[in-house]
């Protein structure tokens, strides 16, 4: 039997791009939708049995009518081969109103008999052209339904944290104790886990009362593979063990935080046969074409004419079709001298460039913060937040009032 996952799709993402003149879209639109595509193009290649995402389709929970075009598209040509799917919700999808639809739930009503989306920790079972196949989904915690339990009501953020952590160990068990260890078995969801390395998007989200649970709390004998969404960057953090506890990694990069991460989906195939052992799943890791970011750190040499030696440094950089920043360290004089146009006329092969600026040494009464027009409004202040640690009691509340604030903007936004 073989699996695709894949998760942290993000359409609507916009950092580092611009308009389209040709078709009207946005560039970042075009690069999430090509990788997405070619997910598909390595389904329908490989042959698989089934499709399990991990988690957060859109950037937010209200996309447009445009980014829901895109994955509309992309499920409909894995609905057209007859492969089953099953979504489960991310952070990124869930509503700020309790009680709404999210914005996965419109896939399964057109097709309940093939799409499964999954908003609450649930064991399915699908059909497929392989075998039966289970699925142990376990979507991200929503907050409204942990406010609104009594018995959590009013405590600490702490306190709410080892809740749900204690909460979400005797879930998974629970899913475990009802799989069917002769027929394949899988855990999906979309979690923070302890060990993971972060590429520094998603981590500034982590609210004070998200949970963390541990890889062994996943890594249950009778899954045959735990496949895990959220963080950004491609691992397996059961690599000695059975079953494999991996994070497939977004599709495309987020920021230059993921200039190094190779971006892509995993190709699972499980054995055959009644026993769990016999069954051991691997996995391959397959690239898909994201747009490659870099970042160019470069000190002038202090005899050096700036603008000569930076540009032939600039010519040892792939930078074709990239998004570029630039950061440099000279002299005050080197500064005076340097001929910025020619700087960037050197960098006119890249898709676009983020920044060309001068470093400084940074201010050591606050550490220095990175802001500029490429980032959102959840990414700004969540670096902003990073820098002030005075304000660290109010870091969840500020993040949720800003995310429903760039809700409320963007359903504004649509309506107009």
């Amino acid at each position: 039997m073989r699996l695709l996952h894949l998760g942290d799709i993000h359409i609507g993402v916009e950092s580092y791009g611009r308009i389209d003149p040709a078709t009207g879209y946005h560039t970042r639109l075009q690069d999430f939708a090509r990788c997405l595509e070619r997910a598909v193009d390595l389904a329908l290649e490989h042959e698989v049995d089934a499709v399990l995402f991990a988690g957060d389709a859109y950037r937010t929970a209200t996309p447009s009518p445009t980014h829901q075009q895109v994955l509309a598209g992309a499920l409909l040509r894995l609905l057209h081969a007859g492969l089953p799917i099953v979504m489960i919700t991310g952070n990124h999808d869930l509503p700020v109103s309790y009680g709404r639809a999210t914005s996965l739930d419109i896939f399964a009503t057109f097709a309940p008999e093939q799409v499964k989306v999954v908003r609450r920790p649930e064991l399915v079972t699908l059909a497929t052209r392989s075998g039966p196949l289970q699925v142990a989904c376990v979507p991200w915690p929503t907050r409204s339904s942990v406010l609104a339990d009594e018995e959590i009501a009013g405590q600490a953020d702490r306190d709410i944290r080892i809740w749900l952590e204690t909460r979400l160990r005797a879930v998974i068990d629970q899913l475990a104790e009802q799989v069917d260890v002769a027929q394949p078995a899988v855990l999906l969801s979309h979690l923070t886990v302890m060990g993971a390395s972060f590429t520094g998007s998603e981590q500034m989200l982590l609210g004070s009362v998200d949970p963390v649970v541990s890889p062994g709390m996943l890594a249950n004998p009778r899954f045959d593979y735990v496949a895990l969404g959220h963080v950004h960057r491609h691992q397996n953090l059961n690599p000695t063990g059975r079953p494999a506890v991996v994070y497939c990694g977004s599709l495309d990069r987020i920021d230059f935080g993921e200039a190094k991460d190779a971006k892509g989906v995993c190709l699972v195939t499980l054995g055959e046969g009644a026993d769990p052992a016999a069954r051991a799943a691997r996995y391959d890791f397959l690239a898909v074409p994201a747009r490659p970011f870099v970042p160019i750190e470069l000190d002038i040499a202090p005899e050096a004419e700036p603008t000569e030696w930076l540009v032939k440094q600039i010519d040892g950089f792939p930078i074709a079709d990239a998004v570029v920043r630039l950061r440099y360290r000279c002299t005050d004089d080197q500064e005076r001298a340097l001929d910025l146009r020619a700087v960037r006329a050197a960098l006119r092969e890249a898709h676009l460039v983020a920044g060309i600026t001068r470093e400084r040494p940074a201010d050591p009464r606050r550490p220095r913060v990175e802001i500029n027009e490429h980032h959102d409004t959840l990414d700004a202040l969540g670096r902003y937040l990073d820098s002030r640690p005075d304000l660290t009691p109010l870091r969840e509340e500020l993040l949720v009032a800003a995310r429903e604030f760039d809700e409320q903007l963007t359903r504004r936004d649509d309506a107009g």
